[in-house]
């Protein structure tokens, strides 16, 4: 039994040094990445061979971050003390930067909005270790099905609404540089109709993601045992956060509510919406108090 408990304690050990041995590489990795975006970015006005290998060299530093992510995700996952809220930013970094991947594609002019969530997700992997210090984290294993559904329809909904508040930060960026005359049309930059379609299609799916797992979370309130986890102010919040990405994307689809009026509905729901969900992270944290 002796001998079992010190294996044990040993695999423990060696997989709580390869998370923080690749956490430390996607620091490393994305912030390189972010560095060399910048700095593509920054000379974008020149086309000399130095910019072409800035850029090249930015993405394979992202590429080898988001196959480091995804390695770092799955240790989580199966790690048997694997705890819920460093398992959902590490699944919610791995969504973003798949979802940067996607969406930027190859496209020079794309590349400020793939800088802009690599920003993010270089925060969120800095943040995670300082978010995990409470010893009384739930345990993913030890919650019902339905509340992984809920947790990862959440995650990727949310994933692709900071895909749509990236794109609006960056239009109304553009639209007040366009304003003030400052705007030049550069092959790094792109256009407010681009923006505009990236916003649109990713709140869309993201609004679908939500409305899976606010359904989830209904059907968990349901539940008299995680009942006493939620609280009437919280079911509220996500409806009401629910119904404004609803009005949105009715007013995007009837009435024209495009351009900066749709760029500032976005951020306001990503903020809203960014709430709800470490409000329902730090929720599932405590279930085990």
């Amino acid at each position: 039994m002796e001998t079992d408990s010190q294996r044990a304690l040993l695999v423990l050990e060696f997989i709580a040094h390869l998370e923080s041995i690749l956490r430390l590489c996607l620091v490393v990795f994305f912030g390189c990445a972010m560095l060399l975006d910048a700095l593509s970015i920054y000379w974008r006005h020149t086309d000399s061979a130095w910019t072409r290998s800035a850029m090249q060299a930015a993405r394979s530093f992202f590429l080898t971050a988001i196959f480091l992510c995804a390695a770092h995700f799955t240790l989580l996952i199966v790690s048997p003390s694997g705890k819920v809220l460093p398992i959902v930013l590490a699944g919610l970094a791995s969504v973003i930067a798949v979802a940067a991947l996607i969406v930027e594609r190859d496209k020079n002019e794309l590349r400020p909005l793939k800088f802009l969530m690599g920003a993010i997700i270089w925060a969120l992997t800095v943040v995670s270790p300082f978010l995990n210090g409470s010893n009384s984290s739930a345990q993913l294993h030890s919650l019902p099905g339905l509340s992984l559904l809920h947790i990862a329809t959440a995650l990727a909904g949310e994933a692709l609404c900071i895909v749509a508040f990236s794109s609006s930060l960056l239009y109304l960026w553009d639209y007040s540089r366009l304003k003030s005359r400052l705007l030049e049309r550069r092959p790094f930059m792109p256009s407010l109709e681009t923006l505009d379609k990236i916003v649109g299609r990713t709140s869309m799916i993201g609004f679908l993601l939500i409305t899976v797992s606010l359904a989830t979370g209904v059907m968990l309130v349901m539940d008299p045992k995680m009942r006493i986890h939620s609280t009437n102010l919280k079911i509220v919040w996500a409806f009401a956060v629910w119904a404004w990405y609803l009005l949105a994307l009715v007013g995007r689809s009837s009435w024209g509510w495009t351009g900066r009026r749709g760029a500032h509905l976005s951020i306001w729901g990503t903020a809203l919406l960014g709430l709800t969900l470490f409000g329902t992270i730090w929720n599932i944290s405590g279930q085990s108090r």
